[in-house]
């Protein structure tokens, strides 16, 4: 069998190259010199890409760790079979691809439509239901990376929630409070820090706290869908590791590692973007950012590009959380700062050679830098008086803004 790779019609295919190991090639259908390649690590040409070029792509496309797990389980699939689990969940996968057997027959995408007990019981069954799938549905194809669990979901302009049926493009991702205390308010945590990020001037994904099953859950809007129109239409996109052509195991930088590391994002930003100096003055602030706010895990998968038709531009801010409120999870950052780390010991040197990675002038971004952490601080201590006046404040703001405050100085 082979799979189909659909950006609103076929680009390519994914055909099986060996059935015990299971490995795979892709393949351009029309490698065209004005074709669509679907990531920078794929340039559109007539040769096939083999097993080894392909994976970094297309492992990227699922889940990690014990959802996969879960979901092969589920599926009665080995989790390290990845061109099954595409065969069975890629009609709605993070960016503008469908992945679809040559002989499924045409579906039209539809919704299952959530009333408020409907959604509260997906919450509850969320650890057994990864993603929100409901066991031996078909109708659910689905597939979005990470290891939180989550529920994939459509919402409509109502606020109604949805189960995406049939490759019904998904517009949300909801992301329960989990029920053991090693992370305790970690949906107000990305809450505080996705809005903060939107106050001090970055691209942000937007995002919501809501309460289901008697739990906090944060919603965040997909920023690879277009609401304009319905169905929603996909917009594609890709992330650091993707384009640099590494597999999901590599998405932590590490002291010995060329790659994956800001230098090669500002590289890529360079020879793709349409505004290249716009989008790596973004990337720079948003790398502060993470450091003021203490998020030590953003790293290449946490990194996005959207593909438009002018070129290719940084994707908003997601996944950003404090996880320095949680000193079991470490604070090595997972991307190096300059060649540090280590948060404690990053200084003026540290941030010039950032300046130096993403091509710009260290005198310049030293201003840039102060201003967006004195902004930061300032902005950090007006939403938490607002989480306190709107009733969603959790302590682990306060740990938050604590954490804010001391790293400020040493941004400055």
């Amino acid at each position: 069998m082979t799979l189909l790779v659909l950006w609103d019609t076929e680009v390519g295919r994914l055909e099986l190259t060996d059935e015990r190991s299971r490995a795979y090639a892709f393949r351009y259908t029309h490698p065209r010199r004005d074709a669509r390649a679907i990531s920078l690590a794929l340039p559109v040409r007539e040769q096939p890409f083999d097993s080894a070029e392909s994976r970094p792509f297309f492992e990227a496309l699922l889940p990690e760790g014990v959802v996969r797990e879960q979901i092969a389980h589920e599926l009665r699939l080995d989790p390290m079979d990845t061109y099954g689990l595409l065969e069975r969940l890629g009609r709605d996968c993070a960016g503008a691809l469908q992945i679809t057997p040559d002989d499924a027959p045409a579906v039209d995408p539809d919704v299952r439509w959530l009333d408020g007990e409907q959604l509260d019981e997906l919450v509850e069954q969320l650890p057994r239901r990864p993603l929100g799938m409901r066991a031996g549905d078909r109708r659910m194809r689905l597939s979005l990376a990470g290891v939180q669990r989550k529920a994939v979901l459509v919402r409509d302009d109502d606020g109604r929630f949805g189960e995406p049926l049939d490759g019904m493009p998904s517009t949300h991702i909801l992301k329960p409070d989990p029920l053991d205390s090693e992370l305790p308010g970690l949906a107000v945590n990305e809450c505080f820090c996705m809005r903060l990020a939107a106050r001090c001037a970055l691209l942000v994904a937007p995002v919501e706290l809501i309460e289901a099953a008697d739990r906090g859950c944060l919603v965040v809007e997909r920023f690879d869908r277009d609401r304009a129109t319905w169905p929603p239409a996909r917009v594609h996109q890709e992330d650091l590791c993707q384009a640099l052509g590494l597999t999901p195991a590599f998405k932590y930088q590490h002291a010995d590692w060329r790659l994956p590391s800001y230098g090669a994002l500002a590289d890529l930003l360079d020879r793709h973007s349409p505004q290249p100096g716009v989008d790596r003055l973004l990337a720079a602030r948003a790398a502060v950012f993470h450091f003021l706010v203490g998020n030590a895990d953003a790293h290449a998968k946490n990194i996005a590009l959207l593909h438009l038709p002018d070129g290719v531009r940084l994707a908003p801010l997601y996944d950003v959380v404090a996880t320095d409120a949680y000193p079991h999870l470490g604070s090595t950052l997972a991307m190096a700062i300059g060649d540090e780390l280590d948060p404690a010991r990053i200084g003026a040197a540290h941030w010039s050679d950032l300046a130096h990675d993403f091509g710009l002038q260290p005198r310049a971004f030293e201003h840039v830098r102060r201003a967006l952490a004195r902004r930061t601080v300032a902005e950090a201590r007006r939403l938490r008086a607002e989480a306190h006046a709107e009733g969603w404040h959790d302590p682990v703001v306060d740990t938050i803004v604590e954490t804010i405050t001391a790293r400020a100085a040493q941004v400055a």
